[in-house]
């Protein structure tokens, strides 16, 4: 319960802040007192799943779940059933916490086949659910404290701010890196439960008078069409996390919201999640770098060969800290794949530049390897972003009997395929110009906005 303490003595600094939900509202003592009382419905459970409508009702069932010392499993209706039934099969909780008859009930689930873990996780946060069968990575109260300090030590939030929470608390960057550090900085939180929606985010950003705000780039670039007059946002800083970023992206959004600080960050699941952070004073500078490793993290890229890459090389980047996870449950062969004498191996490769800022460049299994030549899709899409026309796109890899190509989806103001073939052929190099083009209306979005790479 080491965690629930060090929250609540965090939240009573700011007893009488609030968070809300539409109409709701409740200060963080209510909070507090609420998450208490509901805790003791959870007696004798190791793990339950948390399934709510409300974002407030899901952030009430997590607290819940800290000051019962209970294992959260969060899950998000904005995923759909398929979805959530995955992951509940995979961990099998003993209950599941939900607000589906209105208000917060505790529904027990016969015939778990759950199993208590020797260093009991606070959080099972569950990845790639929606491409596959869904790894639990097992997060500690000490992971969570450290990666919530680390934030809080950078992020230059208070008490005066109201932070604006779209995504669901599903994710760990929205659970870890804004609820709870905001909890800890003592700003004002206002919820949004509804699915995926850029021009009703952006008029509720005044109407709310949201201070804060965390998205993916595509979210973001999505909002900033919607802005005509951004100069009169009550805006003042956000956080860019989610997908790799180009820098004619990442320029656009600076262009768009002038008046902010920009941090964009970087982080995994894995890692609780965050790893990197950009300073918001080299974000018009370095737009496509994630920065420098908080406080309490080192990185290292390293070559196949394991060696450490030097300045401008590029290699897979490893992680170490205290908020490295303690393994994926019930899958020790995944771990051990993955956890390496105190190391986690993201999968993620990147380059340090001659600054000592860190890019990613995408992931190693995004990697698409053609004729000896190694292309990573984000290079591609970078390139293509920096024409006007090109609104959203995605690069992939698949194969027939000519072996490995390149795929293109695409959504743009482009008349036909060979008009977007004329673009590539201009921006890329003949190795990286796709064989496949599909022209779309909208690319295929998660509950937050993040592009869907293999659907």
């Amino acid at each position: 319960m080491k965690l629930w303490n060090f929250l609540k003595s965090q939240m009573m600094h700011y007893s009488d802040q609030l968070i809300c939900e539409e109409d709701a509202k409740m200060t963080y003592e209510d909070f507090i007192v609420w998450a208490e009382q509901f805790s003791l419905r959870l007696k004798n459970l190791h793990s339950c799943a948390i399934f709510c409508n409300s974002e407030m009702m899901a952030a009430v069932a997590l607290l819940s779940c800290f000051a019962a010392n209970v294992t959260a499993v969060p899950l998000s209706s904005r995923y759909g059933t398929q979805h959530c039934m995955k992951i509940l099969n995979t961990i099998s909780p003993e209950a599941i916490i939900s607000d589906s008859s209105g208000e917060l009930e505790v529904i027990y689930i016969t015939g778990n086949t759950y199993e208590p873990q020797e260093q009991k996780p606070a959080l099972i946060m569950c990845t790639s659910g929606t491409t596959g069968l869904p790894k639990g990575a097992m997060l500690s109260e000490t992971n969570i404290m450290t990666n919530v300090m680390d934030v809080a030590d950078y992020f230059s939030i208070d008490s005066n701010d109201t932070i604006f929470i779209t995504r669901p608390l599903y994710h760990c960057a929205v659970l870890t890196g804004e609820f709870l550090t905001a909890l800890v900085k003592g700003c004002k939180i206002q919820f949004y439960s509804g699915n995926f929606n850029p021009p009703q985010i952006a008029k509720m950003l005044k109407k709310f008078g949201i201070t804060v705000f965390g998205g993916t780039p595509t979210l973001l670039s999505m909002m900033a069409r919607f802005i005509r007059t951004p100069e009169e946002l009550p805006l003042k800083r956000i956080c860019i996390s989610g997908e790799c970023m180009d820098t004619s992206t990442g320029l656009y959004i600076a262009e768009v919201f002038k008046k902010c600080e920009i941090y964009h960050v970087y982080g995994l699941t894995e890692a609780c999640p965050r790893v990197c952070y950009l300073p918001p004073e080299l974000f018009s500078t370095y737009p496509d770098c994630v920065g420098i490793p908080l406080k309490s993290v080192s990185i290292q890229l390293r070559k196949e060969n394991d060696k450490i890459c030097a300045i401008g090389e590029e290699g897979v980047l490893w992680v170490k800290g205290n908020n490295v996870m303690l393994g994926y449950y019930h899958e020790p062969q995944k771990t051990k794949e993955v956890l390496k004498k105190g190391w986690l191996c993201t999968g993620d490769v990147g380059v340090i530049n001659e600054v000592g800022l860190l890019r990613i460049k995408g992931r190693n299994d995004d990697l698409i390897i053609k004729a000896g030549m190694n292309i990573y899709p984000a290079e591609i899409e970078s390139a293509l972003k920096t024409d006007a026309r090109v609104k959203e796109v995605l690069a992939y890899g698949f194969e027939n009997k000519f072996g490995v190509q390149i795929g293109l989806k695409i959504v743009g103001d482009f008349q036909s395929t060979e008009e977007v073939k004329t673009l590539c052929v201009k921006r890329l190099p003949s190795f990286q110009v796709p064989n496949y083009i599909e022209i779309l209306e909208e690319l295929p979005k998660n509950g937050s906005g993040k592009i869907l790479r293999k659907v």
